[in-house]
């Protein structure tokens, strides 16, 4: 059985810390690649207590397939002043704002994955009321065997982000189409757009979530870098390979980008 372990979700004046047991779903114990595939989503709603107009809530998606792990975040404001969302530890972690530590453990002991690879999107960002950043993580290897436990996630939202950080420049992204690649891999591509009439000489952060048919999360692709940079008004295609995405099942695909 795979169970994911929700650690909460904390404002600024009480960062989240812990982790509870979540929900369960049928699974494997190990990292084969013949092994069926889990998805799992749970939300993470706000933190208890009188209602303020600071209010963040996550609705996590995991998706665990051929051994590789991906993450699929939404992260809602819901309340009624401006949020951001950021790592835990930032005051340990000045570096590390944008970039948070996320393990799944094993019930056993020891990390089935530990990693920074995943990204906000848009990074960095202040989130409205009402509307919705993501976190993207493509798949990433198990490392290991066991049944799985806690999914532990260092994020919380903060009411503004109170530092010199330099936002990110969102890009559009379309024209997304997939096909299965060497080894199960999947290889999407698209097109990416500047519309802001920005000018920073940097390569873009891509991101593709994909689902099926049901709606259901089904892995992902995230690339840092990704390619050489974007020019105020102009646009280019891109193209991804990533791992641990159900290939077969993909009926949507949604792209996130942006230049850090």
């Amino acid at each position: 059985m795979l169970a994911a372990g929700l650690i909460a979700l904390g404002g600024c004046s009480l960062p989240a810390s812990g982790a509870s047991t979540g929900p369960t779903a049928s699974g494997v114990r190990t990292r084969a690649s013949s092994a069926p595939p889990v998805s799992i989503s749970v939300t993470v709603p706000p933190v208890p207590g009188p209602v303020k107009p600071f209010r963040g809530e996550m609705r996590q998606h995991v998706y665990v397939a051929r051994g590789m792990v991906s993450m699929y975040f939404e992260l809602r404001n819901v309340g009624t002043e401006p949020v951001t969302f950021l790592n835990t530890l930032y005051d340990y972690e000045p570096t590390q704002l944008y970039t948070p530590a996320v393990r799944l453990e094993w019930r056993e002991g020891g990390n089935a994955v530990y990693s920074r690879a995943g990204r906000f999107f848009p990074s960095p960002a202040v989130v409205k009321p009402g509307e919705t950043a993501v976190y993207l993580m493509g798949g990433q290897p198990l490392s290991g065997s066991g049944n799985a436990g806690n999914l532990v996630t260092h994020i919380k939202y903060c009411p503004t982000r109170g530092m010199n950080d330099v936002p990110g420049i969102p890009l559009q992204v379309a024209q997304l189409a997939w096909r299965g690649g060497v080894g199960g891999d999947v290889v999407v591509t698209g097109t990416l757009a500047e519309t802001e009439g920005a000018n920073r000489a940097k390569a873009p952060t891509v991101g593709v979530a994909f689902f099926d048919r049901t709606g259901a999360f089904i892995g992902a692709v995230v690339a840092t870098n990704q390619g050489v940079a974007i020019g105020p008004h102009s646009s280019r295609r891109f193209e991804l390979t990533g791992g641990g995405v159900n290939v077969e099942g993909i009926a949507k695909a949604v792209g996130y980008a942006f230049i850090p």
